[in-house]
């Protein structure tokens, strides 16, 4: 049967049972208000979910699914449609097939009207694959998002050209009109929008927005290094950080001072942090927005990148009736992930789980949450003071910065209660030795201590085109090689599914300081350093950050320059 005569979306989902006729013909009323799509009604309506919805149309309809976050995508076939068409339809072509049809991946294989626009536009014949909606959007964001900023910055330069904008070009929208369609709005709110989603689709963990003499340089931090994206002509910068400003509740008319600001922002069915820092420079103020994927803190265990070993001692730990664990590292080395995975595993709905962060990063079910209000006087150890008067089972302290919070976590642990936190040292051995100096006595850590976890993340290779390698001299001397076996390296290429950086994606790499009855009485003496007890750890089977490096170079997850970057920051 052609595809094209095949029933609708609505019909096959109820002739499998996934949905009932009432609610095809509630979802199908929302539809003639909205003009939204089907699955993505019964998909907001919580009736089905993305992945029941693919699964259910491939089995039903024989139309293979692709995943677009794992698939290679070819620029060339994306050229084959135009933007309109492929925002309007929710598609995206992928690849060419062997006899000159366009792959096409589509959240409504079903849609006729979106086969022949495909067709007529294209010239090719289409062969439809599944896809999440989800995915197809930011599939789509990420090759047409940049052609849609530069659209916005070229009509804002008309408009700042005009009299009348130069008026009122600071009465901008007071938020963001989140989920609104492409087009509705003006070109600085659309210009923002795309420099945001961009972002997201890139997977960037920050977006620096900087002021140059004749030039706006807008890069993305994405796995821990920062790229160009796009350069904006100098001339939009007041509106841009204006709207950037309002949206973030910021005051725009001081520009003399830095300021903070934050706001959320929906994107592809998901809810992101936004998070605004504003900086006077010379030539004017510099933006930096920290984006949060709040779904991403909660992972599962086996998404943190442990080894057989780490994770064993990452159970032992866990799995300790009381005491304290702590989780160090520097800045943006994953500490935030760690803590919020240990807490969903111990979240079985029979302890009470008590939280102080400052931010709260993302909020898990079941769980109570306090954020620390400085201005207010709720510190981390006015909040923990608070928090041992509601028994608690399991405590976490976002971070351990002052004797005073230092003190109080320990107590707390050594009178029943299991606490988590995070301290800031480069190794798991320095933990203990930057409590003693806090004051805290070592008795006190001894006695309480139930293990230490480093790590750092480092960038994985693309596992589309790694190139494999035989390590020379230097490199088998660095990595500690026997000389007599053939060993196999990676290192980077480039390719479309990577946009040829040749890394995506980062991985945890582990330091597990399990304390043991010898290192407590090690712990127990006074002037004790921290390479004494690095040095006990590791003949009772530590591996340190830089072994558990090694090992990730040499099963192809990682590169020798990474390597480096780990053992250049631990020397």
């Amino acid at each position: 049967m052609l595809l094209r005569d095949r029933k609708k979306i609505g019909d096959v989902l109820v002739e499998a049972n996934i949905i009932t006729p009432q609610q095809l013909e509630e979802a199908l009323k929302i539809q003639k208000e909205t003009n939204k799509k089907l699955g993505e009604i019964l998909v907001e309506k919580g009736i089905i979910s993305e992945d029941e919805l693919v699964e259910v149309l491939e089995f039903q309809l024989g139309i293979p699914h692709i995943k677009l976050d794992m698939y290679p995508i070819d620029p060339k076939a994306v050229e084959k449609v135009s933007e309109t068409i492929a925002r309007r339809h929710t598609v995206l072509p992928v690849a060419f097939d062997e006899d000159g049809s366009l792959i096409v991946a589509m959240a409504d294989p079903l849609n006729i009207f979106a086969i022949e626009d495909l067709e007529i536009y294209s010239g090719k014949r289409i062969k439809p694959r599944i896809a999440k909606a989800s995915d197809i959007k930011r599939a789509i964001e990420k090759f047409f998002g940049k052609q849609e900023a530069m659209k916005a910055v070229e009509e804002l330069k008309k408009e700042t050209s005009s009299k009348e904008f130069q008026q009122s070009r600071v009465s901008v929208v007071p938020r963001f009109q989140l989920g609104l369609e492409d087009g509705t709005e003006g070109p600085i709110v659309r210009l923002v929008n795309s420099i945001f989603e961009q972002a997201i689709t890139s997977r960037a963990s920050d977006i620096h927005i900087e002021p140059f003499e004749h030039e706006i340089k807008v890069r993305y931090r994405i796995d821990g290094v920062l790229y160009d994206i796009m350069k904006l002509d100098i001339s939009v910068l007041s509106s841009l950080v204006a709207r950037i400003k309002i949206v973030g509740n910021m005051d725009i008319a001081e520009k003399r001072i830095p300021q903070d600001g934050r706001t959320t922002y929906i994107f592809a069915d998901k809810i992101y942090d936004m998070r605004i820092s504003s900086l006077p420079c010379v030539y004017g103020e510099k933006i930096v927005i920290r984006v949060i994927d709040k779904s991403a803190f909660v992972r599962s265990k086996s998404e943190l990148g442990l080894t057989v070993d780490d994770e064993e001692k990452y159970n032992k730990m866990i799995n300790a009736p009381h005491g304290i664990i702590l989780v160090c590292g520097p800045t943006g080395s994953g500490k935030s992930t760690t803590l919020y995975t240990i807490l969903n595993e111990l979240n079985t709905g029979t302890r009470n789980i008590i939280t102080v962060e400052d931010p709260v990063e993302s909020t898990i079910e079941g769980i109570n949450q306090v954020e620390v209000n400085v201005k207010a006087g709720l510190t981390f150890a006015a909040a923990l003071r608070s928090i041992l008067r509601q028994d608690p089972d399991i405590i976490m302290i976002g971070e351990i910065r002052d004797k005073e919070t230092a003190d109080m976590a320990i107590r707390a642990a050594i009178t029943g209660h299991l606490v988590l936190s995070t301290i800031h040292t480069n190794d798991a051995p320095s933990a203990v030795t930057r409590l003693v100096d806090m004051g805290i006595e070592n008795f006190l850590i001894s006695s309480s201590l139930v293990g230490v976890i480093s790590q750092r993340l480092v960038r994985k290779l693309c596992p589309y085109c790694k190139e494999a390698y035989i390590p020379d001299e230097e490199e088998r001397i660095l990595l500690d090689l026997d000389a007599e076996k053939d060993v196999k390296l990676y290192k980077k290429k480039g390719c479309q599914f990577c946009d040829n950086k040749g890394y995506y994606g980062r991985t945890g790499v582990y330091e597990m300081l399990l304390i043991s009855k010898e290192l407590r009485r090690l712990i127990n003496k006074k002037d004790i350093s921290s390479d004494e007890i690095k040095e006990m750890a590791i003949k009772e089977g530590m591996k340190t950050l830089k072994e558990a490096c090694k090992e990730r170079v040499i099963m192809g997850i990682t590169s020798v320059e990474e390597f480096l970057k780990i053992t250049y920051a631990l020397e």
